[in-house]
């Protein structure tokens, strides 16, 4: 295998996965792309219906923990963050959302980033996916990523809908589409009855060119820096430490957690803090790590009298059986629908213009992340708060490559936030109350109770809120002193050195943050290869 590559990616997730596809498209130049975790094959990860294993399944899941939580009764919250091909898109609830249009507005308009509005946006978008929905012209047909609306809905999703209706929320069947506001069913990257991970879309397909290496079960350690400029990355596998070079350049794909720790490991972050730890200062950015945001999401949850949710319970035991036996024969029937099913998006008492509360409706009974399986049957929904305003870091811990970073969201830090997470609860909580399940309902499980005061549920907000799986903005891109990033997705003060996923988001958009990585990583590419052309 060759030492030299003309590109390096450090990280398979949903951004390196897209850009070893598009620039290996040149069959002039050599493009390596290096993996901590292993492969893709796992049934959890391919089968719809269990993504709730795939989400906390440790050999596939970096399992990562934050800081406790102050204003979160000082909670540590559990971050998972895929470890595998195809990265965190392996194991997320597969939800395509790309948020609002307005947001990229935003990142060109407020935050520097130039390039970046909704016209640029929207046409990355359309290139990355093949939509079974038809939606000219918001929806793109003949990309490489599958996209399609759950279906069958489970009965008690259509009910949610009605409960939404008779809040007069509006009907929205697209919310990739002209506007956002509204309820409907979620559409997923899903291509058949299986997962259409990053990885399946974008990687797997081209395996075979012969200017692509793919290295898993390789721990980037630092990127080697020489003369100002990025000159290779060191990496760790199979107990062995050995540097690859790059002719051109090197590219930090790892997310919001795993890039900007590469960089501050080799010497590009605060540098006050990196010297605490020894480590020799390149470039001092006070932007990397900084800026952290994240989704921050409360459930309510109720128990129902019939087994028409998804569920585990003796009542439902041989149609469940039916269930596995008919999905390990043949692959098909009720596990290969997503049981993550109604959207929703909606305004709190604080909102602006665009709306800042997101809906998941869930036809089971659950706990957080899926971490304890619970029987008996039910329904959930989840609210969040799209557009926070508390912002976070993360900080070495050592300037050991297998040590984790602290990770200090600093959730509810702002007077805002927290009236919204208050309203994000009742919201979900009066959703569930609903008369729209009449002869389903049983009792109000979470919270406790039905005519909570709004200090009562802004309590249970502080005990039980938990990430929605979106953190972003640790390498921002844009102007200002905490830009890491250009608009070009080039690191500030080193040559040859580019991050690109979520990080680089300036700021945090109002859903899913999935589609928008693929978004970045496919604009990142057009740049790239325009710059070494």
């Amino acid at each position: 295998m060759s030492a030299v590559f003309d590109y390096i990616i450090a990280g398979a997730g949903s951004a390196g996965c897209v850009l070893a596809n598009r620039l290996s498209q040149d069959p002039s130049v050599t493009v390596c792309l290096i993996e901590a975790g292993g492969g893709d094959k796992k049934a959890i990860i391919q089968t719809p219906m269990l993504l709730q294993f795939a989400i906390t399944e440790e050999s596939i899941n970096w399992n990562y923990w934050t800081e406790p939580q102050r204003h979160l009764k000082d909670r540590k919250l559990y971050w998972p963050r895929g470890k595998a091909l195809g990265g965190s898109s392996s194991i997320n609830a597969m939800h395509y959302m790309r948020g609002a249009l307005e947001n990229y507005d935003e990142w060109e308009r407020a935050y520097g980033a130039e390039g970046w509005g909704r016209e640029a946006a929207l046409e990355a978008f359309k290139r990355v996916e093949h939509n079974e929905n038809h939606g000219e012209p918001w929806l793109g047909q003949g990309g490489p990523l599958n996209v399609k609306t759950i279906a069958p809905l489970n009965p008690l999703t259509q009910r949610y809908f009605e409960a939404c209706r008779r809040r007069q929320i509006p009907e929205n069947p697209d919310h990739n589409g002209a506007a956002q506001e509204g309820f409907g069913p979620y559409q997923v990257t899903q291509k058949g009855a299986k997962r259409c991970s990053a990885a399946d879309a974008f990687l797997k397909p081209v395996l075979d060119r012969p200017n692509l290496t793919v290295i898993t079960g390789a721990l980037a350690r630092r990127i080697v820096i020489a003369n100002g400029r990025a000159a290779g990355l060191e990496i760790e596998a199979d107990g062995e430490v050995r540097v690859i070079e790059a002719a051109r350049e090197v590219i930090a794909s790892g997310g919001a957690i795993n890039s900007p720790q590469l960089l501050m490991l080799s010497g590009i972050g605060p540098a006050d803090h990196l010297r605490e730890h020894g480590i020799s200062v390149e470039a001092d950015l006070p932007g990397v790590g900084a800026n952290l945001q994240d989704h921050l999401d409360i459930m309510a949850r109720a128990s129902t009298k019939t087994p028409t949710s998804i569920g585990y319970s003796l009542r439902k035991f041989p149609a469940t059986a039916r269930d596995v036996l008919q999905w390990a024969l043949t692959g098909s029937g009720n596990f290969t629908v997503n049981p993550v099913q109604g959207c929703g998006f909606v305004k709190s008492s604080r909102a602006r213009d665009l709306p800042d509360i997101q809906l998941v409706f869930i036809p089971a009974r659950g706990s957080p992340h899926g971490r304890e399986t619970m029987t008996g049957h039910g329904i959930m929904v989840h609210a969040c708060h799209l557009y926070p305003q508390s912002r976070g870091q993360l900080r070495l811990n050592s300037a050991d490559p297998r040590d984790p970073v602290l990770i200090d969201p600093n959730y509810l830090d702002h007077e805002e936030d927290v009236e919204v997470m208050t309203d994000c609860l009742e919201i979900a909580r009066d959703l569930l109350l609903s008369d729209a399940f009449d002869g389903e309902f049983k009792e109000l499980e979470l919270p406790a109770s039905t005519n909570g005061t709004r200090a009562q549920l802004l309590d249970h907000v502080r005990a039980n809120a938990e990430t929605l799986y979106h953190p972003t903005s640790t390498c921002a891109m844009g102007t200002g002193e905490l830009a890491v990033t250009d608009p070009q997705c080039r690191v500030r003060g080193v040559e040859g050195l580019r991050v690109v996923d979520a990080s680089v988001m300036p700021r945090l958009v109002g859903g899913n943050t999935n589609a928008p990585t693929m978004m970045i990583a496919t604009r990142a590419a057009d740049m790239i290869t325009a710059a070494n052309s």
